[in-house]
């Protein structure tokens, strides 16, 4: 496991599906993109933020995030284990979305074991293992141009 630690968190909202989002996702409903930054590797997740017009509050929505600055991806899977139940749903999916993205995005590897509505995560730093990694939430597009992200997006919170 690397010992880089997020360097950025980044986190969009949308007043409409955006159009990279493709799928069976409703409409007439807020979506949320989150971006991290660890080292040279990006990662995404994504989530409904809520239904109907009213708009979000960004900063108050995710405000959960703050725990995770500065963090490892092994601390981050630790914190969603602590405090995830703290969290709303949708809140503690986009961020597991994230970080299972970073994971599978490339140099990152690690064990998520499933059990009993909880989750123990090991680290494993060989990068050419076979072990199985399992996943919760389906990920969509891994890259995605910065440009979609700020010209879609309605609200932008960022924490560095």
């Amino acid at each position: 496991m690397s010992n880089s630690k997020l360097s950025r968190i980044e986190l969009f909202a949308f007043d409409t599906r955006p159009s990279f989002i493709h799928g069976s996702e409703p409409s007439g409903c807020w979506y949320g993109v989150l971006k991290l930054t660890c080292g040279q590797q990006i990662s995404y997740g994504k989530c409904i933020l809520c239904a109907g017009d009213n708009a979000v509050d960004l900063i108050k929505w995710g405000s959960f995030l703050k725990h995770i600055r500065n963090c490892t991806i092994e601390e981050a899977f630790e914190l969603i284990r602590l405090h995830g139940q703290e969290w709303a749903p949708n809140q503690s999916k986009l961020l597991q979305a994230a970080l299972d993205n970073m994971l599978q995005t490339g140099q990152l590897r690690t064990k998520v074991v499933a059990g009993a509505g909880r989750y123990e995560h090991r680290a494993n730093t060989c990068l050419s293992s076979r072990e199985p990694v399992l996943h919760y939430i389906k990920q969509f597009k891994s890259h995605l141009d910065s440009s979609l992200l700020f010209n879609e997006s309605v609200y932008y919170y960022s924490l560095v």
